[in-house]
């Protein structure tokens, strides 16, 4: 549930000089320490080719920051974004430091979950290079893959305002609510169980902000957000990493981060030009512990509607999954997530499940004790009706039909079966319409709003 942002005061004299104090004596220990490396890295190059990861990471970060520079020549919003992104794909992809089971995005991308559910778009998505599909693609330009086959995000920034970090951690988060239809609980786990989820991680290559106003940020959206869904690490590459956590340590995992009850910013401050190391060895860290399997083609060929976090289909499928206005012709019969969500806990909290034959028995005036059918077909369904109505009057109806005799009445079922959630549920067109369940024709109601 989102809350209220907590408004903040401003800064007094004594505190903005404490702030600018601070500033200045982080600014001046980063350059001490920088300074020392950077001399022992280069009396350790004279005795050897390599000596560890450290210089080479060091040195990348150097191209990449250059790299951004380059990018403040390019005038068009839109096109700085992808060049930028390109930036933190090339560190992936030409460095050799990445895996070859992994593979990084190269167009816009959405990921799509068999609920229905699609992510908002992401920058980076890694992906696995073996058994990935692309459900959709349109020109090279835009793709959308299954979540099932998806390590993890990276939300790409240039210059971080508070805005961008928000609408980052909004998009992580898109991804990191999506269900997988996981078939890991029939395999034997060898080791340590992994993920089965994926992460994301905030990279940005600058901002304007202190420290202060970052862990303000991201803990205004801890407190808002759902803590399995924030994201796994924020990387400023001139400033430092960031974490999520608790009193006592930091929360990396999604297993440790779905545990967090008070999210509290932790923060790593780069004082020695190693950010670009530790968002690798993170990023490294994060793909060893998140499984992916290949995606369940079937479940992905007709995806159920939504409503808000919410999933459903109707059984009979497209039959009734439209109507059709005089005026305007076809649209889509949907529930809002207020209105699905009032039926599905009605049904939950105060409906018999019901084998659906008796059901039917019943409100055809049958007497409901044919025990031995309803075993030869089993399944058993929650029926809306709130206002304890007889079955006969809210699950069928008279209709007229021509015959050769003339027109004759008949009875028909008047109820949509839905399923959401594993359950099946009836909701009678009596209480569609008396309480207004599913939506009508949207271009009549606009045409309402304005008269």
């Amino acid at each position: 549930m989102q809350t209220a942002r907590k408004t903040r005061k401003r800064l007094t004299a004594q505190e903005r000089e404490e702030k600018k104090a601070f500033a200045e004596r982080e600014k001046n220990l980063k350059a001490y320490f920088a300074d020392r490396s950077a001399r022992a890295i280069a009396l350790r190059s004279k005795d050897r080719e390599f000596h560890g990861l450290e210089r080479e990471l060091k040195d990348a970060q150097k191209n990449v920051i250059e790299a951004f520079e380059k990018t403040k020549k390019i005038k068009h919003p839109r096109d700085v974004g992808t060049a930028r992104e390109e930036i933190v794909r090339t560190f992936l992809t030409r460095t050799g430091l990445l895996p070859a089971r992994y593979a990084v995005s190269d167009t816009s991308v959405r990921v799509a979950s068999t609920t229905g559910h699609l992510s908002k778009e992401l920058d980076l998505l890694i992906i696995d290079s073996l058994d990935s599909i692309s459900l959709m693609r349109e020109d090279r330009v835009y793709d959308v893959f299954p979540v099932e086959v998806a390590y993890g995000t990276i939300q790409v920034k240039s210059k971080a305002t508070k805005k961008d970090i928000r609408d980052g951690l909004l998009n992580i988060a898109s991804f990191k609510s999506l269900k997988r239809h996981s078939s890991h609980l029939h395999q034997i786990q060898i080791g340590m169980p992994k993920c089965q989820s994926g992460f994301g991680i905030l990279f940005a290559f600058d901002t304007d902000l202190d420290w202060v106003a970052i862990v303000a940020e991201l803990t205004d959206f801890a407190r808002e957000t759902p803590s399995k869904n924030l994201c796994n690490a924020v990387v400023i590459l001139t400033k430092g990493i960031l974490f999520f956590g608790d009193d006592k340590q930091v929360a990396l995992s999604n297993s440790s981060l779905t545990a967090l009850t008070e999210p509290l910013v932790h923060e790593r401050p780069d004082r020695d030009d190693t950010c670009l190391y530790g968002f690798y060895s993170i990023l490294m860290e994060l793909l060893a512990g998140t499984a992916v399997e290949p995606a369940p083609i079937q479940q992905y060929f007709r995806l159920p509607l939504t409503a808000g976090p919410y999933s459903y289909e109707y059984e009979f499928g497209s039959l009734v999954e439209y109507d059709v206005c005089e005026k305007h012709g076809d649209f889509q019969r949907k529930f809002t997530e207020q209105k699905l969500e009032s039926v599905i806990n009605w049904c939950k909290e105060k409906s018999k499940p019901t084998n659906w034959i008796r059901a039917i028995d019943i409100a055809y005036g049958r007497p409901g004790d044919n025990e031995e059918a309803y075993k030869r077909q089993p399944g058993e369904v929650l029926i809306y009706n709130p206002n304890d109505l007889p079955l006969s009057d809210v699950l069928v109806m008279d209709q007229k039909m021509n015959s050769e005799s003339g027109v004759v009445a008949i009875k028909r079922n008047a109820f949509d079966a839905i399923r959401s959630d594993g359950l099946t549920f009836w909701i009678p067109y009596y209480y569609q319409i008396s309480e207004d369940l599913i939506s009508t024709c949207p271009k009549c109601a606009r045409e309402e709003e304005k008269s």
